[in-house]
């Protein structure tokens, strides 16, 4: 696998050039960010693609939390009640993650809590079944933005580790705003600390998401949608879709032994 460090930029769909990761303040409103950045594919100079998950605003972040106790998981397919694909994960933790915990115990159980409520829509609907097996304790170094978090991530804590994914866990402040990041369609994504077990949950579903080629949309009811909503947690759309130009239940079909 290439380096997924950035040095030198970033291109978007349209070929223009960004020294650096577009972030919200730079636009004259949330919504400018958005009808720009959200459904935009960037690319590294190594030309590996990837979207960016924002934060939520104040407004957004009290409306969610108040629906995040209210979820409800969905799943489309049915072929998953046959086969099964088993993903192994890796779990590189930073230290500011790892601060958050009284002990390793309560750190690893987190984790895999995290990562198996993430995969239950995705087992139940296509036979996805991510186990936790492996961890690294990686002390993050406040890289510039998310995609060289990313890359620490993945350089610092030893890859893949032998493992199908990786799904590394960090707290880090210093990295920009997003809240998480896949390479579309490689085993390698990065969730933030962010809330609740449910919030974190449907981050790594989102990421997982994005492992298997899914892109964002406009359904309002899918968990691929531009801004995190745990409402949608569980839910793909399974239709052909206009924002995104998939049908994210048909793709996970297609790519569900693609670990």
């Amino acid at each position: 696998m290439a380096p997924l460090l950035s040095q030198g930029g970033y291109t978007d769909s349209r070929g223009e050039l960004w020294p650096e990761l577009p972030q919200v303040e730079d636009f004259a409103s949330v919504a400018a960010y958005d009808a720009r950045v959200g459904h935009e594919v960037f690319r590294t100079p190594a030309g590996h693609a990837f979207q960016l998950d924002r934060a939520w605003t104040p407004e957004e972040e009290r409306h969610f939390r108040m629906l995040s106790g209210f979820v409800a998981q969905g799943s489309q397919g049915g072929s998953g009640h046959g086969l099964r694909a088993t993903v192994t994960t890796h779990h590189p933790v930073d230290e500011e993650y790892r601060a958050v915990f009284p002990s390793r115990y309560a750190l690893r159980q987190h984790v895999r809590k995290v990562v198996e409520r993430a995969d239950d829509a995705l087992e139940a609907g296509w036979g996805i079944n991510l186990v936790p097996s492996t961890g690294y304790a990686w002390d993050s170094e406040d890289g510039d933005d998310i995609v060289e978090l990313l890359g620490e991530a993945f350089l610092e804590g030893g890859g893949l580790a032998q493992q199908d994914m990786m799904i590394a866990f960090s707290a880090d402040q210093g990295s920009g705003a997003e809240i998480g990041i896949a390479i579309l369609g490689l085993p390698v994504a990065l969730v933030k600390r962010y809330g609740t077990v449910t919030t974190e949950a449907t981050i790594c579903q989102h990421e997982i998401g994005h492992c298997y080629t899914l892109v964002h949309c406009c359904d309002s009811h899918c968990v691929m949608q531009a801004v995190l909503d745990p409402a949608a947690f569980g839910s793909f759309h399974a239709y052909q879709e206009s924002c995104s130009g998939q049908n994210h239940a048909d793709v996970l079909q297609q790519q569900q032994n693609r670990y």
